[in-house]
């Protein structure tokens, strides 16, 4: 990235204006068109699924009327008188009465059949041993009452009100697929005592031809699922009829009432609709590929592409244009400075402008004006100043000068026993040497713990008894490297704001141990503490103060470094409860010196 921008800042300066036009119009031109192509899409998308949403409610309203009529036609059989009376008569009688009652209820067929053309087989299953079928077959299933298998326990768990049991058989006289059948308990209206069942079977063709007078797409795929979630028919793939949906969507559909979304088949997308009858509980789904809907599209994506394209070929003039236009004369007032580097100071820029190209050859001109007086104004001071030239010089303080003075006091303290001063010097001498000391960012614990030990020794002197401080170090560690000067701060914040405000003797531990791969160390003092409100303040300025603007000794600074020297491999931990204490804790990355 730093290669492209510094070859970029290296062309001159009509190929940046050229190169700066074109990437801000042709970017925000590029992405207005693909958002306005993917709105516009999304915005037609949600109108093609909602066109479909609204034509399968149609279908699955036909659906609807369809069995409910065939539920009206069962209420007939239900209630009709001739029907009642056949069925409570003797199981023994002769074969005159039956051959009269079979004629009886064949009118009674024919007379419903022929009022609606509908592919379905009718079927009154008397408990007297009755046996009567619209058709020239009467199925197996049919033969025995079985009161305990399928579409009979549900009608006789139904009382006479009707049942769907979805199933999937072939007529074999007909040679057709029955998907759904319509099963009723029939009931002596005088005393309520079960006379039989009506069983109507509905084939799949009766469902096809409701799906092919909407002229579906041969692309869409359409399921007719019962509240269970079997099929109970199909358009135009038939596989699946009888089964229950095996999809990963079925559990939302299943759980919906209506709408569409999106979903994954074999790494295609589809968009699914679904809608769901409030009568019978059916739901119809319709499974639609995306490419066809999205060949929808094409327009709206050849439009808004045309139109990014013009726009395109639009800027790309404008910035030819504009580049001209104002680099032109920055080119002549650049073919001028090399006059004027040649020596010759007599040049003057034309400006046909008053704009700011044009204020610029003016001033430029007045430069050049301005220049030559200068030139021959400075000549002649140099020749005066070259004879009265003075130099000033300033004091610098040399380290070693200090180091020697620092010597020469301890000497004079130990000539004259006052060997607490020289303890002090030589402490303060080592600490400087340690402070200034240039290119060692890190120091191993050992070099550490010493320059916190000349520290302390400053500090015993200055405080006496007010405190004491234990040190524990693994000695497996001592020469693991940490950033320099990272133990003395924090002790010394310890001293200052938490035991130098106590009353009575407090104590400073510091552990440093080995921790798997990483050294953790560990500062705790009795002192004062932090009450929550301060703490608050302290962790914050340490969460937001993450560059290094100015160098400080303290917490903050120590945070700041062990950021910078390790960047997320650290941990810090600060607590602390007012009047018991401060706990430090830091984990850092293990390193051999």
């Amino acid at each position: 990235m730093k290669h492209i921008l510094k070859k970029f800042l290296s062309k001159n300066l009509r190929a940046k204006l050229n190169i700066v036009i074109l990437f801000t119009s042709i970017i925000p031109l590029l992405l207005l068109g693909f958002f306005t192509y993917k709105y516009i899409s999304g915005l037609l998308q949600e109108e093609i699924s909602a066109n479909e949403l609204e034509r399968i409610t149609a279908v699955n309203n036909q659906f609807t009327y369809f069995l409910k009529d065939i539920e009206q036609m069962s209420l007939f059989f239900y209630k009709n008188d001739q029907t009642q009376r056949i069925l409570k008569e003797d199981t023994n009688r002769n074969l005159k009465e039956k051959y009269a009652d079979y004629e009886t209820i064949n009118e009674v067929f024919d007379t419903i059949t022929g009022i609606k053309d509908w592919d379905v087989n009718i079927y009154i299953i008397g408990l007297n041993g009755d046996r009567y079928f619209s058709n020239n077959y009467l199925p197996a299933d049919y033969t025995n009452i079985r009161e305990n298998w399928g579409v009979f326990r549900k009608a006789k768990e139904a009382n006479g009100m009707m049942v769907w049991d979805t199933r999937y058989t072939t007529d074999e006289y007909d040679n057709q697929d029955v998907v759904l059948t319509a099963g009723r308990l029939l009931v002596d209206s005088d005393n309520d005592q079960d006379l039989g069942y009506i069983m109507i079977d509905i084939y799949e063709s009766a469902f096809t031809s409701i799906y092919e007078d909407n002229n579906p797409l041969e692309s869409k795929q359409y399921f007719l699922l019962d509240n269970q979630g079997y099929v109970i028919s199909s358009q135009p793939d038939k596989s699946n009829i009888g089964t229950i949906l095996n999809s990963d969507y079925i559990s939302r559909v299943m759980i919906g009432e209506n709408g569409f979304f999106k979903f994954t088949r074999d790494k295609e997308p589809y968009v699914l609709t679904y809608h769901t009858s409030d009568k019978t509980n059916f739901k119809l789904i319709s499974t639609t590929p995306l490419d066809v809907i999205q060949s929808k599209n094409n327009l709206i994506r050849n439009l808004t592409w045309n139109f990014a394209l013009l726009g395109i070929i639009l800027s790309g003039w404008l910035a030819y244009y504009l580049s001209k236009t104002i680099t032109m004369p920055l080119y002549k007032l650049m073919s001028l400075m090399g006059e004027v580097e040649k020596g010759n100071l007599d040049v003057r820029f034309a400006s046909k402008y008053n704009d700011d190209i044009g204020i610029f050859g003016k001033r430029f001109n007045r430069m050049l004006k301005r220049l030559k007086t200068l030139i021959q104004e400075s000549y002649e001071k140099q020749v005066r100043l070259k004879d009265s030239e003075l130099k000033a010089l300033r004091a610098q303080i040399n380290p070693h000068f200090l180091y020697n003075t620092l010597e020469t006091v301890n000497w004079l303290a130990c000539l004259k026993g006052v060997h607490d001063i020289s303890r002090i010097v030589v402490s303060l001498s080592e600490i400087m040497k340690y402070s200034v000391k240039k290119g060692d960012d890190f120091v191993t614990i050992e070099q550490d713990i010493k320059q916190l030990e000349n520290y302390l020794t400053i500090q015993e002197f200055r405080y006496r008894d007010k405190f004491d401080v234990h040190l524990h170090v693994d000695k497996s560690i001592q020469n693991g490297l940490i950033p320099s000067l990272l133990l003395q701060p924090i002790v010394e914040n310890a001293i200052i704001h938490g035991l130098e405000n106590k009353l009575t003797k407090g104590n400073i531990e510091i552990s440093i141990t080995s921790f798997q791969e990483y050294i953790k160390i560990f500062v705790i003092d009795d002192g004062v503490g932090m009450d929550k409100h301060t703490l608050e303040i302290v962790n914050q300025k340490m969460e937001e103060a993450l560059s290094l603007d100015e160098l400080g000794i303290g917490i903050e600074n120590v945070r700041k470094r062990l950021f910078l020297c390790y960047g997320d491999e650290y941990e810090w931990k600060l607590s602390s409860i007012v009047n018991e204490g401060t706990e430090i804790m830091m984990i850092i990355p293990y390193k051999e010196g």
